[in-house]
Order: C-alpha cells, then structure tokens, then sequence
C-alpha cells in the first residue's frame, strides 16, 4: 500500500498549495445563538436599530436644562433663571419649559419640552431668591445628545461578518437582539494513527511515545474557534483506520496526523481514497511538513457496512460539487509534531476561518534576523524563532519532533526555496504565533 517516492521536482511548491485551498468553495452553517453564546462568533446577518439613538434628547451631565433664548449673550451679566422642577435619569417631563425657566437635570435624563440646552452644575451659582440659578453665556446645546444622534431608527449598528465581542454584544443588546443570527464554529475532528502511541495517562514501553498530537491540534484547533471532536489514537490496521476514518468524516472537517507517508504501514491516503475522498494535495515542497495531504469527501453518506468492491463504486461515483454543504474537508498531517504545527497554521487555518464565516487575515510580521543564516534548500523553511519587537533570533531547533524549541518560539521564520545565506541585519518575514 505504500506510495512511490516522488522527486522534490513532483512536489507542489506552498503558494500553489495555498491557492488550491483557498480555490475551494466553503459553505459556513448559519444559526440562531442567544446573545452570550454567540461571543466570539461571526455576525451571518445585520444587526438593525429597533429605534433611535438615543430615543430622546439627553443630558450629558448633572445641570439644569434650559432655553438656549435664556441664555446671556457673551459679555453679558449672568441670567437669573428660575428652577421649575427635576428630571433624573429614567423619568419624563411632560412640562413644557417656559421663558426664564430651568429644570434640575441629571445624566442620562431627557430635557423636558422646550429646553434645547443643559449647564453643567459646575457653571452655576445660586441666584438672587432661594429657587434662583445664575447662568453665563455659552452654547448650552453642545451639552445635549440629541435625538438619533447616533444611530437612527433601522439603520445598521453591526455588519454582517462582524466579529462578535463585548462591545458588539452591548450594541446588541441595546437594540435589543437577544438572538444573533451567526456563523457557526466549525465541527473538527482529529485523529492521530500510529502503533508508536500511547495516550497520556498510559506509560510508554521503551518503544513507544505519548501522543503529544491531539493535545496539540485541539488546542490550534480551540484558537482558530472551532468545536473540536477527539477521536484518539488508530493503530496502524486498516480496519481500525476505516471505521474511525468514516466517523472523521461526519464532520466539517478532519485532521489525522500520522501514516501519510510512503511506508508499509502509511495506509491513511488510500483509505480516505476509498471512502470517497478526493485528495487534490499528497506531497509538499515544505519543511518540516513534506508529507501533507488535502482533501475533499462526502460527510458522512459512507454507508457503515460496505465490502472494499462497494468502497471502490463509492470512490468513482460522482460527487457533490466541491466546498458543498456535504463537503468534509481532509488535511492529512505528518506524525511528527512540528510538521504537523505547521501544515495546520499554514493550510488548514485558512480554510477553517472561512468555515466560520471570517476572513483569511495571515499574522505576518516583519522583523530584522539578529544572526546570521545559511542558505537554504529546495522547501520552503518555517524556523521557529524568538522575537522581542522588532528583533528576530532563530532558534536552535532540532529537527521535526523538536517540541520543546517550538513551545519557546513566538514566531515561524519563512525562508523561501532556494534563498540565498542572509546576514545579521536584514529583513525577514515571520509568521507571527501566540506568545510565549
């Protein structure tokens, strides 16, 4: 069942890998979220104003409401007004201001009829008589929110593909959407294969190792705001692979890491084949990550009991349109842990945000390299690195299972295929990650 060892020539180079993931159609799920689920979700629809904003003309502060007509022009002796009544925050006026009148106001409170401005409190003092206030010149009116000043009534207070964080969800709230009409977090399943692996709670023989894998996925997985489905560990069988395969692909997406390969016991590719998945990636001119393999199949319409001539039916019969509602995409990740850290911040991130309705926003940076390096080889080169602002050290990393190295970098040096040795000083390009 192994596959024949191409030459670094029959291997797709990463951006060409790139645009064949990014040319696949994606079908986000929509659905209705209470307010607080829905944080940290993509708005699928607008969000209207149920009125105006704010409803009323406001004070902006503690002061008297009065007539601007009262109001002394500049250089003039202060107004004697006389103070009719009090509006505090949640009550209405319905007394309308007459001529030389003012009205003790709070924040938040609606003028009453007839006043068109507020003094601050601060620019008062007491009048003549014990109901009395003085008040100097000004232009009072700029102490007032006025009506619909900040949104009207059907206008749109939060666009459709917004991001869904506390301040949106105050604005939802405000205009009263208790119910958010999102894009739904994509369902992934991952799965690592290998007789090699034990689960964290089970002591390793001296032959084998923990599965540092799933840990590792579910937590990329977690930040990119998908819903994650841990299936485990496969043994190398290819009855075993088959039937947790098929159960991966009841989701909207499944990463398996482990048996990609060309080794005797690297069955996942033909079996994803015969379960109906189109592999459109199988080999990649990157480092760490060579054995990556992309792919599309049905979710979830694989009968459960079928003999290896009905998968091989299955396999050629026609399928849905690519990146269609029945779609499960597949990304097949190397075994080894770094490799399979790459392929997934670097591919499999970018399909995932459009499941979830967002955009690909990749978080590069720029940075000046602070020691020399030499030149590179024919795949492109992801180097973990640590970076303190602009200053970019690559790390003395070890090789492919190096996790240790990777858990200290905050950031992946990108050295292009073939690139020439750099020097201390220059520019570089750096795939930003969490810090750390």
């Amino acid at each position: 069942m192994g596959m024949e060892t191409p030459g670094l020539d029959s291997l797709i180079g990463v951006g060409q890998a790139i645009e064949l993931i990014d040319a696949v159609s994606v079908t986000p799920r929509s659905t209705l979220k209470p307010l607080r689920q829905a944080l940290g979700l993509r708005l699928a629809e607008a969000v209207m104003a149920d009125r105006d904003y704010p409803p009323f003309d406001k004070s902006q502060m503690d002061g008297y409401a009065v007539r601007q007509a009262d109001v002394p022009a500049e250089g003039s002796a202060p107004a004697a007004l006389k103070v009719v009544g009090e509006v505090a925050a949640g009550q209405w006026s319905d007394r309308p201001l007459e001529p030389g009148q003012a009205v003790a106001i709070m924040t938040g409170a609606p003028l009453p009829p007839g006043a068109d401005g507020v003094v601050p409190i601060e620019q008062v003092r007491p009048g003549p008589a014990a109901d009395q206030i003085l008040i100097s010149s000004g232009d009072w009116r700029r102490m007032v929110s006025w009506r619909g000043a900040d949104g009207k009534k059907g206008q749109t207070v939060l666009q459709a593909g917004q991001l869904i964080g506390p301040a949106q969800m105050a604005v939802a709230a405000m205009v009263g959407t208790g119910m958010l009409r999102v894009w739904d977090r994509p369902r992934v399943a991952i799965l690592s294969t290998g007789d090699e692996l034990v689960e964290i709670g089970h002591p390793p023989s001296p032959w084998q190792i923990r599965n540092s894998n799933n840990s590792m996925l579910y937590g990329l997985l977690r930040q990119m705001n998908a819903d994650v489905v841990d299936l485990g560990i496969s043994p190398d069988r290819p009855d075993d692979l088959r039937s947790v395969l098929r159960d991966g692909l009841m989701h909207d997406a499944l990463l398996v890491s482990g048996g990609m390969s060309m080794g005797k016991y690297d069955f996942v590719p033909k079996i994803l084949q015969e379960l109906g998945v189109r592999l459109m990636i199988t080999k990649l001119r990157i480092k760490p990550g060579k054995p990556f393999v992309f792919g599309i199949g049905p979710r979830g319409d694989i009968p459960p009991e079928v003999d290896e001539q009905a998968y091989a039916e299955i396999a050629r019969a026609p399928r849905p349109p690519l990146g269609s509602a029945g779609s499960c995409y597949v990304f097949g990740l190397p075994g080894n842990p770094v490799s399979a850290f790459v392929c997934t911040v670097r591919f499999a991130w970018r399909l995932l945000a459009r499941l979830g309705g967002g955009p690909v926003i990749e978080p590069w940076r720029d940075g000046i390299l602070q020691q020399d390096l030499p030149a590179n080889g024919p795949r492109e080169f992801y180097l973990p690195a640590r970076m303190e602002g602009e200053k970019v050290y690559p790390l003395n990393w070890r090789g492919s299972a190096d996790l240790f190295t990777l858990a200290g970098a905050q950031g992946l040096l990108v050295r292009p295929e073939n690139a020439p040795a750099i020097a201390a000083g220059q520019p570089v390009r750096i795939l930003h990650l969490a810090e750390s």
